[in-house]
């Protein structure tokens, strides 16, 4: 018997227009500035590689607390401005890799995120963390755009 998986959802609303929001969750360089933002976890980012296409594979290595911590996934969907889907485990051995899903609405120079998570339900006891940490995330992401 399969045991289901766990959901959470959130949605944020970034004041930039869909183009440059879209832009900040592919290109190596700008991921770095808000997904893994030393305020967020106390991460130093060592590395970022992705392959930006359906079926591509990133992964993206950083250091907390003298630890090395590679998150990796392979990017599912990849539609341009609408919706970017991936897989994402932070390189923990016996955990399945979790699904996010981001939905992208633009409306002049506003993006609103609505930004779904399935996880695995080994996860259960981490689902609302997770939620938090990617609501940091986001955050972090938006206030990045608004300077």
């Amino acid at each position: 018997m399969n045991a289901k998986p766990i959901k959470r959802s959130l949605s944020r609303s970034i004041p930039a227009p869909v183009e440059k929001v879209f832009d900040h969750w592919l290109i190596p360089t700008f991921v770095g500035k808000w997904m893994f933002n030393a305020e967020i976890q106390k991460e130093l980012i060592v590395e970022l590689k992705n392959e930006a296409r359906p079926r591509g594979e990133f992964n993206y290595t950083t250091k907390r607390l003298g630890e090395k911590i590679i998150y990796k996934g392979e990017f599912k969907i990849i539609d341009r401005l609408r919706i970017l889907e991936f897989t994402w485990n932070e390189g923990r051995a016996g955990v399945a890799l979790n699904t996010i899903r981001v939905l992208f609405e633009g409306a002049a120079q506003n993006t609103k995120l609505k930004i779904s998570l399935v996880l695995d339900h080994s996860e259960e006891i981490n689902a609302d963390n997770i939620k938090s940490l990617w609501s940091q995330r986001t955050k972090a992401l938006s206030t990045l755009l608004s300077k």
